[in-house]
C-alpha cells in the first residue's frame, strides 16, 4: 500500500490522541521525566494551539484510509543576533509519530519529506528537530534523511 501525506482535519483528533499517547508511553519508558499516554490529550491540545500561532502545520500519513503517523512542525526565528539573518528562520518538528505496525514502510520518511517541501514552499530552507538521545532509533532515522547535530542541549539533575 502506498503512503498518502496530508494536512490534518478535525476528524483526525482520535487518530492524533492515540499516536501521540504512543509518542509518549515510548518517550517515558527511555527517559524517566516524561508524561506517559495519559497527557497525549493536553500535550495534543497545547501542541495544536502553539503549532496554530507560529503558523505551523500538522500532516497526517494514510495508509489504506487510516491514519498511522502524524508529524507537526512550526516556523520559528532565532532571536538576537547570534545568527545571521539570513539563517535565523526555520521551521522546528515539534512531535512525530508512526504507528508500530507501519513502522520501517517509509512512513517517517514520507512525513519528514512533505513537512521539508511545506517549509521550502514558505521560502524558508532550514528545517530543525530535537529528539532523546536514548532514542538511538529515531537518531539513525533522522542520520539517513540527511539531519545533522545542529546544538546539542544537556541537563544535570541536581
Amino acid at each position: 500500500m502506498s503512503v498518502v501525506v496530508r494536512v490534518a482535519r478535525d476528524a483526525d483528533r482520535p487518530a492524533l490522541v492515540r499516536l501521540m499517547g504512543a509518542l509518549n508511553e515510548f518517550e517515558a519508558a527511555i527517559e524517566d521525566n516524561r508524561a506517559d499516554a495519559s497527557a497525549a490529550e493536553s500535550h495534543l491540545d497545547w501542541v495544536s494551539g502553539e503549532i496554530a500561532a507560529q503558523g505551523g502545520v500538522t500532516l497526517v500519513a494514510e495508509e489504506g484510509g487510516s491514519v498511522v503517523g502524524f508529524l507537526s512542525f512550526a516556523f520559528e526565528e532565532d532571536p538576537g543576533t547570534f545568527v545571521r539573518p539570513e539563517h535565523r528562520r526555520h521551521a522546528l518538528i515539534w512531535d512525530i509519530s508512526v504507528d508500530e505496525g507501519a513502522r520501517g514502510k517509509g512512513v517517517g520518511r514520507a512525513l519528514l519529506e512533505a513537512a521539508e517541501a511545506h517549509t521550502r514552499s514558505a521560502g524558508i530552507g532550514e528545517i530543525r528537530l530535537y529528539v532523546l538521545e536514548s532514542n538511538a532509533r529515531a537518531r539513525r532515522i533522522y542520520d539517513a534523511a540527511g539531519y545533522r547535530t545542529y546544538e546539542r542541549l544537556m541537563a544535570k539533575r541536581i
